[in-house]
């Protein structure tokens, strides 16, 4: 697939998006007025402390959470909340890697990167070759059949950033993707992630690591749900 390098039409635009939570009786706010352009073939670190709206923001890029009040645009398309939110052929076109991994316990790896898949309606012999490509990919092709808890902290990772690729997604979104793994397997990870832009996808990563952090083309600095970009 031809992409759009860095620069022109945002991939993603967010303006003015305000974002809360019910508990306790009480609302709280997470995001205040968030404005941000994600641009097609760039990488970009979000930074905070724990609390300051980090997942959120990611839940809301992967089109998981919809916004409150605001606007999220898609290649310059406004994304609707009654019906768009939802849209296959918006969410197919991005992928996320959730903290820890969090694949499927009793699959295994090559059943876990099936599954979005699965949710398409690809026919099984496709959904084994695209999935046995995707874990190669990532040098998990001996570990096709191991389930999660046989894989290692990089092992785990890797399947799920496998599983994230397989539909071949413009965005890459990874949650703390080297939050609990040591700095050799961390680095591996890294790589593998920021290698995905030289192909011309966008990535989005938020992590508490600066040497992560610091490979990104641009870092958001999150604050109290605000945000500030360098």
């Amino acid at each position: 697939m031809n992409r759009q390098a860095a620069g022109g039409q945002p991939l993603v635009s967010l303006r003015d998006v305000c974002k809360g939570w019910c508990a306790g009786g009480m609302r709280i706010e997470v995001l205040h007025h968030v404005d941000l352009d994600v641009y097609p073939g760039s990488s970009m670190a979000v930074v905070g402390p724990s609390g300051s709206g980090k997942s959120t923001l990611i839940h809301i890029l992967a089109l998981l959470t919809p916004v409150d009040t605001g606007e999220y645009s898609f290649r310059g398309k406004l994304v609707r909340q009654d019906t768009d939110w939802w849209d296959s052929d918006i969410r197919r076109e991005i992928g996320i890697v959730f903290q820890d991994g969090k694949l499927i316990h009793h699959l295994t790896a090559l059943q876990n990167v099936c599954v979005p898949l699965a949710h398409r309606g690809v026919w099984p012999r496709r959904q084994k070759e695209l999935a046995e490509a995707a874990l190669e990919r990532v040098d998990l092709a001996h570990r096709i059949r191991s389930l999660p808890s046989q894989l290692s902290g990089g092992e785990l990772i890797r399947c799920a950033i496998a599983r994230a690729l397989v539909t071949d997604p413009t965005l890459v979104l990874a949650d703390e993707p080297t939050g609990t793994l040591d700095s050799k397997s961390g680095d591996a990870i890294a790589d593998l992630l920021f290698g995905l832009v030289k192909d011309g996808r966008s990535l989005i990563v938020v992590s508490h690591h600066p040497p992560l952090a610091e490979r990104a083309g641009r870092v958001v600095h999150i604050k109290d749900g605000s945000l500030s970009v360098c």
